[in-house]
């Protein structure tokens, strides 16, 4: 079943189907969000897309053809397209059921500070160290700035639910991102150069994917309750 053309459009279609369906139950309500969480990708998801054709073309990393449908745009195959809408879209989807059943959240500010007190010196060790691997410099670097900014400049309320949200999304994580990098696989969906970055395998998944991830949606959330902010203020008046 999973050799297939279909595949990268079948794992996106698997990652998107159950937040789409209840996202229209009245208590999620999701669906009124859709509009911020449209603009904030359009922003965040539009940088990684440009990150991501510049990192292909260079050959850090690349795609199998065989479980592509042959629609590309830009050296991208459309999995690749789709993944930055539905991965940012469910995981959001987490966001916001943390916020609606655990209103009071699960980690304290404190704790969150204290996590954000560890990732951000160790991104950017890591990412200094790391300054002759493109994959994993770019990544804990930019980890790394975002979390100062976001932290520690704009003092977000919301980084509790962010890194609660971000754990329980790590299990499907783990899932997708498996299957892409060659779990259960006769190959790999998406592979790696491995001179361009540190070598460490969760399993079939590159070490620098879990941070990538952080990157992506950490941006995503930024920009949503932004969006969001505006969006009920104008329906207070």
């Amino acid at each position: 079943m999973l050799e297939t053309k279909w595949l990268y459009l079948l794992l996106n279609l698997f990652t998107v189907s159950v937040p789409l369906i209840r996202s229209f139950e009245p208590r999620i309500a999701y669906y009124k969000s859709f509009g911020s969480l449209g603009k904030a990708m359009l922003i965040w998801s539009g940088f990684f897309l440009v990150w991501d054709i510049w990192y292909t073309d260079m050959g850090v990393w690349g795609f199998t053809s065989d479980y592509l449908s042959g629609i590309e745009l830009f050296g991208l195959p459309l999995g690749e397209y789709l993944f930055f809408v539905t991965v940012p879209f469910a995981c959001v989807f987490i966001y916001k059921c943390m916020e609606l059943f655990f209103p009071d959240g699960i980690m304290s500010e404190r704790v969150a500070a204290k996590v954000s007190q560890v990732l951000i010196p160790f991104s950017l060790v890591i990412g200094i160290m790391s300054l002759d691997k493109l994959y994993t410099a770019a990544t804990f670097i930019l980890l790394g700035l975002a979390l100062i900014y976001v932290s520690w400049i704009a003092k977000s309320h919301w980084l509790p639910r962010f890194y609660e949200s971000y754990i329980i999304a790590l299990l499907p994580f783990f899932l997708k991102n498996g299957i892409l990098t060659g779990s259960f696989l006769e190959s790999q969906v998406v592979w790696y150069n491995n001179a361009e970055n540190l070598g460490i395998r969760l399993g079939t998944i590159p070490f620098e994917d879990v941070f990538y991830g952080m990157l992506l949606i950490l941006g995503i959330v930024f920009f949503y309750e932004k969006f969001e902010a505006t969006r009920k203020s104008r329906l207070k008046v």
